[in-house]
């Protein structure tokens, strides 16, 4: 083993046991909590949900990952190929249809308490479960033809219709099928990316508007004080920017990939960016949130 692989296989084993161990943490923290306040409980169980999608990233990519920097190839068999890479896909979209749910109930709960707003918490609360449920439905169902070109790595394929991708390979589609193929993928991602986003534009203006008016009637050194929702609401604006940042930048490398072939590196620099958000994102919980902070100590 050369000495950049055992330093890529060291850099995905760091990355996988923190981030199992941090969306482990966060799992029996929120999930303990979600019987408690009305609100918290909503808000927790999309956070138990979050947690559970980015354990499945992790444990679907980041482990099959380092097999491959260990030179082992041949391990899963077609079967296990087209499970690892449903569940990782079906994992990818739950993360992205969480956190836009998750977005977009915080910008529901710090919208002003009178008027439609308020009625519009009331079925926000009442149906988070309801949504949850969605997430997953429409995930499995959605990713279900995903592994049917796939199969275990073939020992030598010089065709020029076969992608590799490590431990598996497929039959590159025609050009047609893969434009309609591409446009059905990712119209549920643009739906979601763009509720994410609208939530995320209006939670930053809320938190303007608020800044600028408790500055008006208190002092400047009580203005930086937020109430629980204000702090929440940066917790998640920060969850939202940084999913939104890795999530980009792979599928750019992920779309170049599919039509250009990739080297190695780019398919590794693919994999540690899938599992760059489902690691960092319990650290910020744990970090922003003192009592999932409590719990883990």
């Amino acid at each position: 083993m050369m000495f950049g692989d055992l330093i890529l296989m060291l850099l995905f084993f760091v990355q996988t046991g923190i981030g199992v161990l941090g969306n482990t943490f966060l799992l029996s923290s929120y999930a303990s909590t979600s019987c408690t306040d009305h609100a918290l409980r909503s808000i927790h169980l999309i956070l138990t949900n979050m947690a559970v999608a980015n354990f499945l990233v992790l444990v679907s990519k980041g482990i099959p990952q380092m097999i491959l920097t260990w030179g082992v190839t041949r391990v899963l068999g077609t079967i296990g190929c087209k499970f690892v890479y449903y569940i990782h896909r079906m994992a990818r979209g739950l993360s992205l249809c969480t956190t836009s749910l998750l977005s977009s109930f915080q910008a529901v709960t710090i919208s002003p308490r009178a008027g439609r707003w308020m009625g519009l918490k009331e079925r926000a609360w009442k149906n988070i479960r309801s949504s949850c449920f969605l997430c997953w439905i429409s995930n499995l169902l959605v990713n279900i033809f995903i592994p049917i070109n796939l199969e275990s790595i073939q020992p030598v394929h010089n065709s020029t219709n076969i992608q590799d991708y490590g431990l598996c390979s497929s039959k590159t589609p025609e050009t047609p099928g893969t434009t309609k193929y591409t446009i059905l993928m990712t119209f549920p991602d643009v739906i979601f990316m763009g509720a994410v986003i609208g939530a995320s534009v209006y939670m930053v203006l809320f938190l303007h508007r608020h800044h600028r008016r408790v500055r008006h009637i208190h002092t400047l050194k009580n203005a930086h004080r937020f109430s629980p929702e204000g702090r929440a609401t940066q917790t998640i604006l920060l969850l939202v920017s940084t999913f939104t940042f890795f999530y980009f930048t792979n599928s750019v490398l992920t779309f170049y990939s599919v039509l250009f072939k990739s080297h190695l590196w780019m398919q590794q620099t693919t994999t540690f960016l899938a599992a760059s958000y489902p690691t960092l994102s319990p650290l910020i919980l744990l970090h922003r949130d003192p009592q999932a902070l409590r719990f883990c100590s």
